[in-house]
């Protein structure tokens, strides 16, 4: 009796399959999120805190101000450009934002993940300067509590702008 063996395309199966599995544990197992291969952000934030110019504004997702900018971060932080390894917003930079700049948090009482390939980490606050030299940049820091951890996302020119206008919207006399 004959055993029959393994077509050319049962063979290249296998290894398509395998090479993907490959690819996804170890996306896996480097940034410890299953699913750092989505391009999805829906994590609502318990409030947000919007400095602006020497003013601090909180919104809650009663207000109405508040969809437009989550709707909007949201889009930025799924659709990253690029990953920074070693950004820093240091202390003094971060008081300066809230007592005189402009700065987007996002505040949330669980941590939420942000689906990247790179090491970006489970966050309870997303730093955004909405002015100045970060702002230049377009980074979104993630944080623990009130301290960004030394890494950022980068956005698109375009979605920036937009969640710049949002916020100005969300502003009161802008």
């Amino acid at each position: 009796m004959m055993r029959k063996q393994p077509g050319v395309l049962s063979v290249l199966a296998v290894l398509v399959i395998a090479t993907g599995l490959s690819v996804w544990w170890i996306g896996s197992t480097a940034n410890s999120d299953r699913l750092w291969f989505l391009r999805t952000f829906t994590a609502r934030a318990d409030w947000i805190s919007v400095y602006w110019d020497g003013e601090t504004y909180m919104l809650f997702p009663e207000d109405p101000a508040y969809e437009a900018i989550m709707a909007t971060f949201s889009d930025c932080v799924a659709h990253w450009v690029n990953y920074e390894g070693e950004a820093h917003l240091t202390d003094a930079t971060l008081e300066n934002y809230r007592a005189t700049g402009r700065l987007l948090e996002l505040h949330y009482n669980k941590s939420v993940q942000v689906h990247t390939r790179h090491l970006y980490p489970r966050a309870r606050c997303f730093f955004v300067p909405l002015a100045g030299t970060d702002a230049h940049t377009r980074r979104v820091f993630a944080g623990w509590d009130d301290t960004p951890y030394e890494v950022a996302l980068n956005v698109s020119e375009a979605r920036f702008a937009r969640l710049v206008a949002a916020v100005e919207q969300a502003v009161p006399g802008e």
